[in-house]
């Protein structure tokens, strides 16, 4: 479980949310959502305990009810991961070099162990086949697979994700977004585009005006929260193949 508690934070003094009260259920599937500059990215930050430069917060994140801004770095990693919503590798490793990077809190383990443990992250994620390839020789695509991978790999059972379908093509975003939802683990992932976040979520965390509200679909998608959230008008339609609520920006 996972509870953000008066949790307000602010840029040279230019608040960026304030007083957000929030928790997440275990195994829940959890988009985050609102327009651009509204702090999501700051916000799945501060849950990992890391504070952005320049950034003066007030309130506490608890995962299971410790401080993340208490917890040493180790532990927390076996917590919760998070993926970033871009990355460039610094080293031409291999695939499985690479994801085996993720158990790094974990400190020295059997190789045998460390090996079994790469091995199911690699066929839960649908990589193993190009596990010696190295990072440099691979697309786009399957390094963004890579990293997920490398978050499996640390068994948090919290996974964060920012923007993690950005850049990618339309399928892949769709494939991306059902692969980690069958994750069976607790995640939460911002997204722009609230429209492909219906197809799959059914929780919501909407930051408004510095503000944050939380519900399910049907709350979360009518014209006066949206309008507001994103400052534009809106109009609510459903999605023909999927039955799901869409929004068109007017």
């Amino acid at each position: 479980m996972i509870e953000v508690k008066n949790l307000s934070a602010a840029y040279d003094g230019i608040p960026v949310f304030s007083d957000l009260n929030f928790s997440l259920a275990d195994s829940s599937f959890t988009a985050l959502c609102g327009k651009n500059g509204s702090g999501k990215s700051t916000l799945l930050s501060l849950m990992t305990g890391i504070i952005p430069t320049g950034l003066k917060y007030t309130g506490d994140i608890l995962i299971d009810g410790k401080s993340v801004f208490k917890e040493k770095r180790n532990l927390l990693a076996q917590k919760v991961s998070l993926l970033l919503q871009s990355e460039a590798p610094a080293w031409n490793l291999s695939v499985r070099q690479f994801v085996e990077t993720g158990l790094y809190s974990y400190g020295r383990m059997p190789q045998s162990e460390c090996r079994k443990a790469v091995d199911e992250a690699l066929e839960k994620i649908g990589i193993s086949d190009f596990a010696d390839k190295k990072i440099f020789n691979i697309s786009g695509g399957e390094f963004q697979k890579c990293r997920l991978a490398r978050c499996f790999v640390q068994k948090t059972p919290l996974m964060l994700f920012d923007e993690p379908a950005e850049k990618l093509d339309l399928p892949f975003q769709l494939q991306f977004l059902e692969q980690i939802q069958k994750l069976g683990k607790t995640i939460l992932f911002s997204i722009h585009d609230i429209n492909l976040a219906a197809l799959f979520a059914q929780d919501y965390l909407l930051i408004s005006k510095g503000s944050l509200i939380q519900g399910k679909t049907d709350q979360i998608f009518t014209p006066e929260l949206l309008s507001a959230a994103f400052s534009a008008s809106t109009t609510i339609y459903t999605h023909p193949l999927k039955n799901v609520p869409q929004v068109l920006f007017n």
